[in-house]
């Protein structure tokens, strides 16, 4: 049964996070919540007030880095699909986080760090006694100090929750794991159950009790700064959604260069998405990822067809990619046309970008047509300010996988029905 606490100071807290959102319909590990559900705060990896932030980097580069991950993550989504293994080791930069979520464990509250990936149904984070562990924000957190820790058994729901990656010890005693990832890193420990403590308002802190998750012993991540561990939100009764015990969730992202820092997450009834302005559409649920199915992107009266030879939706989405990734044919002929409908002299292949614009310009109207429901773009849905002389077309060709990127639902209550298989999409001014 949840718990809910009062806190009477400010907590200061990062947990890194990617968000592609997905869920599953699972048995849960432990009894559902009796919080109906609860909000909180989003931060995004590149805000000043990020542990990720680095004060050295123009926003330019910091741009370049996003597009670079973008990629990343098309390929190593396309190697899992697909079963090729080198696409996800080809990936060689962190292509994990986008946005930091606070999160807390034990009891008493400990501050984590875990990223949080669709791409996983497991949780684990550094735990002590360290055989190998990298440095992070907070200590590492220490199972012993937590009077609400427990050891899974071996032959449980929760040892099994791990699937290929649990095992038990030779003596039966108890429930371990390990966990490798395409680019090499690691965790190995043992699993266990705590506390997980979410903000949710200035004051309020919800606590959910017997989360499973993996205690890492010996961990190897070749990317400084990814925090402390992995938080899945892939399918699997591993997964934190499934644990949670909700069925609903969804996210507001505000611009990453407005004067707004702080976006949303809610989960349960905080989730629901509905009145005026409202769309939805089918959700597909494969290897984890959230799939919908698009059939087209208008630019002006000019409708460009979306074929995919992909079945039961044909694009991921994904919030822990920044950009749009489509095939190079649509791509093409949709930059061609958004170009020749601004009058403003184009910068083309300005540091990479394909597409950019010095002098202020309008917008054509932009609609993303999906199956069952139409999506129209604002200016900050298609471009991206790359730095004090240069928008960009927030778009891409892609390197793997086809997705429907972060910039492209910033400004939108994107809510997540994982019980009737939808996703809908309502406008928003997502900044508070």
């Amino acid at each position: 049964m949840a718990k809910t606490l009062k806190s009477n100071l400010f907590i200061p807290y990062i947990t890194l996070v990617s968000i592609i959102l997905c869920c599953c319909k699972c048995e849960p590990l432990a009894n559902a919540s009796s919080i109906t559900g609860f909000t909180t705060d989003l931060l995004h990896r590149d805000s000043p007030h990020s542990p990720l932030y680095d004060p050295l980097l123009t926003n330019s580069q910091r741009l370049a880095n996003a597009r670079l991950r973008s990629q990343a993550r098309s390929r190593r989504y396309a190697g899992i699909l697909y079963g090729r293994k080198s696409a996800a080791e080809a990936s060689l930069i962190d292509d994990n986080g986008v946005y930091l979520i606070q999160f807390f464990m034990g009891t008493p509250l400990k501050q984590a760090m875990a990223l949080l990936d669709t791409g996983s149904h497991l949780i684990w984070t550094q735990c002590l006694p360290c055989k190998r562990c990298k440095r992070q924000q907070f200590p590492v957190f220490n199972p012993q100090s937590s009077s609400t820790y427990r050891l899974t058994r071996c032959g449980s729901i929760g040892c099994r929750a791990f699937g290929s990656n649990g095992f038990c010890d030779a003596r039966r005693e108890k429930c371990l794991f390990k966990t490798i990832y395409g680019d090499g890193s690691y965790s190995d420990g043992t699993v266990g159950s705590d506390t997980f403590t979410f903000h949710s308002g200035p004051r309020e802190l919800q606590g959910f009790p017997k989360i499973v998750f993996g205690c890492g012993h010996d961990n190897y991540d070749k990317f400084e700064g990814r925090g402390s561990g992995i938080v899945g939100l892939g399918a699997g009764p591993g997964s934190l959604l499934s644990q949670l015990g909700y069925d609903k969730f969804s996210h507001c992202l505000v611009p990453t260069q407005g004067k707004f820092e702080t976006s949303t997450m809610h989960f349960g009834s905080d989730a629901v998405v509905s009145g005026w302005g409202t769309v939805s559409m089918r959700l597909a649920e494969k290897d984890g990822y959230h799939y919908v199915t698009l059939d087209a992107i208008s630019v002006g009266n000019k409708r460009f067809k979306y074929y995919s030879p992909l079945q039961g939706g044909n694009i991921v989405m994904d919030t822990g990619t920044v950009l749009t990734l489509l095939p190079v044919n649509l791509y093409d002929q949709l930059e061609v046309e958004i170009a020749n409908s601004i009058p403003q002299r184009a910068v083309r292949d300005f540091e990479e970008w394909r597409l950019c614009y010095s002098e202020k310009f309008v917008m054509p109207k932009i609609t993303v047509h999906f199956q069952g429901a139409d999506v129209e773009w604002k200016h900050e849905n298609a471009f991206v300010r790359v730095n004090q002389d240069y928008e960009c077309l927030a778009i891409d060709h892609m390197d793997g996988l086809p997705i429907y990127g972060g910039v492209a639902q910033v400004n939108y209550l994107v809510g997540f029905d994982v019980s009737r298989n939808t996703v809908s999409f309502k406008p928003a001014e997502c900044g508070r």
